[in-house]
């Protein structure tokens, strides 16, 4: 493995968090399909 600092871990470890939450997101929204207007669904 490499060897990183722990600073670097830790950012690495984000950035894949936020890779795996937007592709979970894209998952979910792809099987629960929402109204035409998204953005109006929120109010």
């Amino acid at each position: 493995m490499l060897n990183l600092t722990k600073q670097e871990q830790l950012v690495l470890a984000f950035v894949i968090a936020l890779i795996l939450t937007g592709l979970a997101v894209k998952t979910y929204r792809k099987a629960h399909p929402t109204s035409q207007n998204p953005e109006h669904a929120a109010h």
